[in-house]
């Protein structure tokens, strides 16, 4: 059987996911060069499964591009960005542990990758980079929490501690706490002409983390 994927574009980049494995996607500015990166991308998130205890069930070749989509301005310059036909199903109980486990696994990259740096370096201002390292971190909780917000399951952002290492804990307990609130939200809704369901903020989640983590890898050898 043939594996989905679904590509689209942000911010000036082709983002090509496989539906079927979540968290699992390539990028290049490139629309035929993010899908033709796909299957080097589906051996490689088969390995990162396996490093942490995951058992994933591998899609079968060939790939089937089931959707191309383009991000267009809304009001004010809000990038729309997609919604797949596979954002639309429910989540159910046994996809919300799976996604918790593969929360768990990004999550555990993203702190390794940071893992003993101290204060001067998580805020050292890079040059041609928008945020320094602790900056990027804050931007990974604050992006999972505005998920969050898209089908109103978020807290107020006043209780946000400043601290990245703290924030980024206090949104993953809240989102952890919400797995079942997910289960039960079955509709979607737009909002600034995005729509979103809880399927789709999950794939965001983990995508995004997954995302910066590489990110936050290749600024490194720039602070230390």
């Amino acid at each position: 059987m043939a594996y989905l994927v679904c590509a689209e574009e942000m911010d000036r980049q082709w983002i090509t996911h496989v539906p079927d494995l979540p968290g699992c996607f390539s990028t290049n500015p490139d629309r035929e060069r993010s899908i033709s990166a796909v299957p080097r991308a589906v051996e490689a998130y088969l390995e990162w499964c396996t490093q942490h205890g995951l058992r994933v069930p591998p899609p079968a070749p060939p790939l089937v591009v089931g959707e191309v989509i383009r991000s267009w301005i809304y009001e004010e310059d809000y990038e729309v960005n997609a919604f797949f036909a596979s954002d639309r199903p429910a989540v159910d109980a046994g996809e919300a542990a799976e996604f918790e486990r593969l929360l768990a696994a990004t999550r555990a990259d993203l702190l390794e990758e940071v893992k003993g740096l101290d204060a001067s370096q998580l805020d050292k201002q890079l040059t041609g980079e928008r945020w320094p390292i602790g900056g990027v971190l804050r931007h990974v909780a604050n992006a999972e929490l505005w998920y969050l917000d898209r089908i109103g399951l978020a807290f107020p952002k006043s209780e946000f501690p400043d601290d990245p290492f703290a924030r980024l804990d206090r949104v993953r307990q809240h989102l952890l706490s919400q797995m079942h609130e997910l289960t039960r939200r079955s509709g979607v809704i737009t909002l600034s002409g995005e729509t979103w369901s809880a399927r789709k903020v999950v794939r965001r989640t983990l995508w995004h983390e997954r995302d910066h983590t590489l990110h936050i890898r290749k600024l490194l050898a720039r602070v230390r």
